[in-house]
């Protein structure tokens, strides 16, 4: 058998400094949530295809495989459905303030140049409805990113309702939801011009604004009000906005927080408001999270209030790695060699000095020569009744 030596697409392997640096960032961000009262929560990186199931859901983002039995598995593509279905099935009682991290996998177009491995962290608060749960939210966030010396981060935040009132409102079938969806997202005053031309109602002047009705919050949510009738109910849902925000930047007054009217969820089981995460030097958005009061009828139990955000540690290295924040590595600078008779007393003295390394060498000579490559600065070869040191370059 000739062995495939390159790697599936969208994956990377992760050496030495920066796989360090990985795992020093995620016990840096589980360090932080454990001091806010988040308790850990794993769940299996394999799950059933039905628990990530939805008719919006394209399946051709999930890694699927069948079990022994013939059952459809599939690599997690999403931390917190799972976590709905602990919450669903297991008993455990809300409220609850959970945290993660892990491993997702997502099958993205190998065109695209995307990651298909990804490593999350997470905070979901289960069981409250009121708004200081997505205050707590984003104020976690602040304090991940401070600690994580992340330059100029900027939150973003909509509110799913809006596109959803909207759907409602109009009658659309799947068809046209998912062609207005394009729309948006893309901010295309031509397109929803048209679309508006074709399903005519009293939100055409609200919706032909939606690739405008984004920046700060005192200029955009006050326009969008005078667009929309004085009965619609997007305007509890954009008052609702406005409430948080002004409570998030009287809780942090230098945070750069802006609103988008036409923000689309990445996943249908949001229900409220949503927020993104950006940084400078950072192409994709690194954090997302809203509300989704929903997810736990998804499997069959009563409505759950929930709101959390995913943070994408990987891009997030990669940041650190460019701006040369990823702590290096401290050499050490002696080896300690001897026979196997003393590799106990080798170890021993190994123990008492972190900058120590053992040599697994057979003889002196292969220490020595491993010693200069890796450039320590001496090795003490440990003998039965003394040691003998042997500075680095100097053994002739």
């Amino acid at each position: 058998m000739k062995w495939n030596r390159s790697l599936p697409s969208g994956t990377k392997d992760k050496l030495f400094r920066e796989a360090n640096g990985a795992y020093q960032l995620e016990q840096q961000v589980n360090d932080i949530v454990k001091k806010r009262g988040y308790q850990r929560i794993d769940t299996p990186v394999i799950e059933f295809e039905d628990v990530f199931y939805s008719e919006e859901k394209n399946e051709k983002e999930f890694y699927r495989f069948f079990d022994k039995q013939g059952r459809l598995l599939v690599l997690r593509p999403d931390m917190t459905m799972p976590i709905g279905r602990v919450i669903a099935t297991t008993g455990i009682q809300p409220p609850l303030k959970l945290s993660y991290s892990g491993k997702v996998f997502r099958s993205n177009d190998d065109m695209l140049g995307e990651q298909n491995e990804l490593t999350q962290a997470g905070i979901e608060l289960i069981g409250y409805s009121s708004l200081k749960a997505e205050v707590e939210c984003l104020s976690c966030a602040v304090e991940i990113l401070e600690e994580l010396e992340i330059p100029n981060f900027h939150f973003e935040l909509g509110h799913a309702q809006i596109f959803r009132l909207i759907v409602t409102s109009l009658g659309l079938d799947e068809t046209a939801k998912t062609e207005l969806q394009t729309y948006f997202n893309h901010k295309s005053l031509t397109d929803l011009q048209r679309f508006v031309a074709i399903y005519p109602s009293e939100l055409d002047a609200f919706i032909c604004a939606i690739p405008r009705l984004f920046g700060e919050v005192e200029e955009v949510l006050p326009v969008a009000k005078t667009l929309l009738p004085n009965e619609s109910k997007i305007i509890p849902v954009i008052d609702e906005l406005e409430k948080l925000m002004s409570v998030i930047k009287s809780y942090h007054e230098t945070i750069s927080l802006t609103v988008d009217l036409g923000l689309i969820t990445l996943m249908d089981y949001y229900t409220g408001v949503l927020f993104n995460g950006y940084a400078d030097l950072v192409p994709d958005i690194f954090l997302r999270g809203g509300r989704y009061d929903h997810l736990a009828e998804q499997f069959d139990h009563p409505m759950i209030p929930a709101v959390g955000l995913g943070i994408n540690l990987d891009t997030l290295v990669t940041l650190q790695y460019q701006l040369n924040k990823l702590a290096a590595l401290k050499p050490p600078t002696t080896l300690v060699h001897s026979s196997l008779a003393q590799l106990g007393r080798a170890e021993s003295l190994v123990k008492e000095y972190p900058d120590y390394q053992l040599s697994l060498f057979e003889t002196l000579e292969e220490a020595i020569e491993y010693a200069e490559k890796w450039q320590y600065r001496q090795v003490i070869e440990v003998l039965e009744n003394k040691t003998h040191v042997t500075k680095v370059g100097d053994q002739n």
